[in-house]
């Protein structure tokens, strides 16, 4: 099955093609799909513990000190950065209370989650260069939608960096169930024949049957993330194909900030980048002219150039 439907043109029909959503996959290809992902591990449980809290404006430092102090990594990763240029004090911090306090909630949260990330990648090979573009690729436009999302609302702030950071998480999925398929001698599908200009969702459906956005929500169900969190990942490139009707109303604002801020960052890579941009609509839904420059700006730049650092 494929994601393609037909549209009337002129009396005539074309195969308009759309991607894949859970509700077009059939019961047995989830059930498949649900098997493979079995085989990845679950985030560590001090990382969803810190997600959770940092959502939550009635957390404090100490609660958060308190989780984050059982995780090694997590400690001396959160100690790194808030002792670097980026953020010039004057003295070195030692005080993990202190450092929670001085980066704030939505620093941390960003800092745990690339620590549970990591390891998991670690249990599939490591970083390779794929993996490194991934890693770089997401943390851009978990700053590229916090710009977005704009300054006024810090809280909503946070859940977009959240949001952006794991948006293409079915990626390193799908990388994952091709190690695993050729660890087993299983060929990906390649029957037919594929345009070569197909988006890269299309692409990803021929060959397992599934595309990166529908994986990554699944993931994020299996991982027991928020509906917010799920929808999202499923729905970041929806505006490019699919009307607003397509997406939750209340995830609306979160899914038009990611798959904007998607578009920034493989724009600013490759300026002829044919990732499809959303559709008009989807600007007004946050308030932006489609007609503005979307370059990054400096100060998110000099972000992502420490982030660059630290995980190398």
């Amino acid at each position: 099955m494929n994601g393609g439907s037909e549209k009337e043109t002129g009396g005539m029909a074309r195969e308009i093609w759309v991607p894949l959503r859970c509700r077009d996959l059939q019961p047995e290809a989830l059930k498949q799909i649900g098997l493979l992902l079995e085989r990845i591990p679950e985030l560590p449980v001090s990382v969803q513990r810190v997600i959770q809290m940092a959502s939550d404006p009635d957390s404090d430092s100490k609660e958060i000190a308190e989780i984050v102090s059982v995780d090694p990594v997590l400690v001396s990763h959160i100690l790194m950065m808030v002792n670097s240029s980026y953020y010039g004090l004057s003295r070195k911090i030692d005080n993990l209370r202190l450092a929670i306090v001085l980066l704030g909630f939505n620093e941390v949260r960003n800092i745990a989650l690339r620590c549970g990330l990591a390891k998991i990648m670690d249990r599939f090979g490591g970083s390779t260069p794929d993996t490194r573009r991934l890693w770089e690729h997401s943390y851009l436009v978990s700053l590229c939608a916090e710009f977005l999302a704009g300054e006024d609302d810090s809280q909503r702030g946070g859940v977009v960096l959240t949001l952006g950071m794991l948006h293409d998480i079915g990626k390193f999925a799908l990388y994952t169930i091709g190690m695993m398929m050729q660890q087993k001698g299983i060929r990906p599908n390649r029957s037919g024949d594929i345009p070569r200009d197909a988006e890269l969702l299309q692409k990803e459906e021929h060959l397992f049957g599934a595309n990166h956005a529908l994986i990554g929500g699944m993931l994020a169900e299996r991982w027991n993330l928020s509906a917010r969190i799920r929808t999202t990942l499923e729905c970041h490139h929806h505006p490019s194909f699919f009307g607003v009707t397509e997406i939750p109303s209340e995830y609306l604002e979160d899914v038009a900030v990611v798959c904007i801020a998607d578009l920034m960052v493989n724009r600013a890579a490759r300026p002829d980048s044919p990732v499809k941009a959303p559709h008009q609509i989807f600007y007004d839904v946050i308030g932006l002219d489609p007609e503005l420059d979307l370059t990054i700006p400096q100060s998110v730049m000099e972000k992502f150039e420490l982030f660059r650092g630290m995980v190398g």
